[in-house]
């Protein structure tokens, strides 16, 4: 009994000489104290370091609308391709037109009608003995202008029109939708060609205004769908609670969330604005001869002969239509898939 007392006291000795004091239990009973984990916790709250805390500062952040129509046209190389030869063009024609006289170009000149291309005429002349060259730089300017006047404008009002229809809603939206409905019924055309009849004189900035005051629909229509949604999500409600007026809550929610459709939207509405007052004038109803436009280049192939033999009067307008068209079209689509996740995911 004396022996197996004295091997028990032994083992505790060796015991207590790896850890005399028991430090490791005590260690492990503190850390479990609940005192130890509240303080752990607030250590994360207000915080200092620890593998539970949260920082704000990296968490991810989602990518800004004009950065995502940016990278999907990078990514889209025919879109990225279109988008250069666009604005070069357009780069080359307001730059070139600052030295060209219009008066001059438009001239009659009864010693060289209808000469083919030459050293002289780079693109030939036509029936007037006009320069096809400088008729085309200034028209390709005139349409371009249109385009760009008609599109800002009737992008514009149509958005306002649009935002405040769709976020106030009520007897406002039922009132503003009619004024639409009413608009979108007349025949715009008739309306612009009976302008261009009884109207002596007219230029690109009146001839733009005409043709806007019709083509603002459509975006109203778009952007009013748009806001009746946007209206109803949480940030909104919870800015309407905070007390925020309603014009601060347009301006900066509602308006940002919808930057990406007005983009894409404009883009496709500058090469319809462009057709049309191309078709305009191509049936004699847009801008006379002494004002060129590729409207007005093209319609010289509703003759048998020009469109026969003289090719070079005609052919230049309708292939840079063509390019325009083709530009505008590749750079709207891919602003479009920028604008759905879906097919930007693809």
């Amino acid at each position: 009994m004396t022996k197996d007392n004295k091997n028990l006291n032994d083992e505790n000795r060796e015991l207590k000489d790896v850890n005399p004091d028991n430090t490791a239990f005590e260690n492990d009973k503190d850390d479990a104290h609940p005192t130890n984990i509240d303080t752990h916790n607030q250590a994360g709250v207000y915080g200092i370091e620890s593998h539970d805390s949260i920082d704000v500062e990296n968490l991810p952040r989602s990518t800004p609308g004009w950065k995502v129509l940016l990278q999907e046209i990078l990514v889209d190389k025919v879109a990225l391709f279109s988008l250069i030869i666009m604005i070069a063009i357009t780069s080359y024609v307001f730059g070139l037109t600052m030295f060209l006289k219009q008066s001059e170009i438009v001239t009659v000149d009864l010693l060289s009608l209808n000469q083919p291309p030459n050293e002289e005429f780079r693109l030939g002349t036509d029936y007037g003995g006009r320069d096809i060259f400088g008729q085309l730089i200034i028209g390709t300017r005139n349409s371009l202008l249109i385009g760009f006047l008609v599109t800002a404008i009737s992008v514009s009002f149509g958005t306002a029109y649009g935002v405040i229809s769709g976020y106030f809603g009520g007897q406002v939206d039922n009132i503003l939708m009619r004024i639409v409905d009413f608009m979108m019924v007349l025949p715009f055309i008739m309306i612009i060609v009976v302008y261009v009849t009884i109207s002596p004189s007219y230029n690109v900035v009146s001839f733009s205004l005409i043709m806007s005051a019709f083509l603002w629909t459509g975006t109203a229509r778009l952007i009013r769908s748009l806001a009746i949604q946007e209206k109803e999500q949480d940030y909104i409600n919870a800015s309407r609670t905070l007390g925020s007026s309603h014009v601060k809550i347009i301006f900066t929610q509602l308006l940002p969330n919808l930057v990406g459709i007005i983009i894409v939207n404009s883009t496709l509405s500058l090469a319809s604005n462009i057709g049309i007052e191309s078709g305009l004038s191509f049936i004699g109803f847009g801008f006379p001869e002494d004002t060129p436009s590729l409207g007005t280049l093209l319609s010289y192939a509703t003759q048998t002969q020009t469109l026969r033999l003289r090719p070079w009067i005609w052919a230049p307008a309708a292939i840079l239509i063509l390019i325009l068209m083709l530009c505008v079209r590749n750079v709207g689509e891919a602003l479009r898939r920028a604008g759905d996740a879906r097919q930007r995911n693809a």
